[in-house]
């Protein structure tokens, strides 16, 4: 019987992150090439929010180890009126 292959952590990890950002963003640096410099500061700007949300949400994840999400986060800060 052949031994099963197993994905590590950084596999998993751009297995997901190509998922979500799907085909679309090899083709968006053609389109914004026209632009020139401000589209790089763009993808750096970007890029420094995106990693700023992933720290935020690690943090609460963290504080509230529970499944559910932002869901879980608001409820458990706002009461069930609000989550």
């Amino acid at each position: 019987m052949a031994e099963a292959k197993k994905i590590g952590v950084v596999g998993a990890t751009f297995l997901v992150a190509g998922n979500m950002m799907g085909s679309g963003v090899f083709l968006l640096p053609s389109s914004l090439a026209k632009i020139g410099t401000a589209s790089i500061w763009g993808w750096l700007i970007t890029t420094a929010g995106a990693l700023l949300l992933a720290f935020v949400f690690a943090k609460l994840g963290k504080l509230a180890p529970k499944a559910g999400g932002p869901y879980a986060y608001a409820r458990d800060w706002f009461g069930p009126y609000m989550g």
